[in-house]
């Protein structure tokens, strides 16, 4: 639940800078690579938790979903909406063999370091610190 309103107050942000981060996916593609990335995230949280230096990693990771995130916030997407279909694609994703799952959080990392690395300078940064927040919180849970 906090991590919803975490995500919500990050679009939020991102929508001041008034601009398109990238042409927007449509919303049910889009939750299914937040689905694909949280669970990704979970995994390398633990990790880092375990004391493996994959910090760096976690960061992109972060950093992807919140990217793809805020261009579904940017197209209109609620978030009620957003959330009704994050929890659809989350039970989807767990129904997933492990080969296709991994095939698409490697593809939707892609997508998100995409619409990061074509965002402006200043949604870069809004990207960035919400996400270095993140991992922050992360380790420290």
């Amino acid at each position: 639940m906090w991590q919803m309103k975490w995500l919500s107050a990050t679009v939020a942000l991102i929508s001041l800078a008034g601009t398109a981060l990238a042409a927007p996916a449509a919303a049910p593609h889009a939750a299914a690579c937040v689905a694909a990335l949280k669970a990704n995230e979970t995994g390398l949280a633990a990790t880092l938790k375990a004391g493996a230096p994959v910090e760096p990693e976690l960061l992109n990771v972060v950093r992807s979903g919140i990217a793809i995130i805020g261009t579904q916030y940017l197209a209109g997407l609620r978030e009620s909406e957003a959330r009704a279909l994050l929890e659809a694609a989350e039970r989807d994703f767990e129904a997933l063999p492990r080969s296709t799952a991994q095939a698409r959080q490697v593809q939707c990392l892609q997508e998100g370091q995409a619409i990061y690395k074509n965002a402006s300078p200043f949604e870069r940064s809004l990207i960035a610190s919400a996400a270095q927040r993140r991992v922050k919180r992360l380790k420290a849970a």
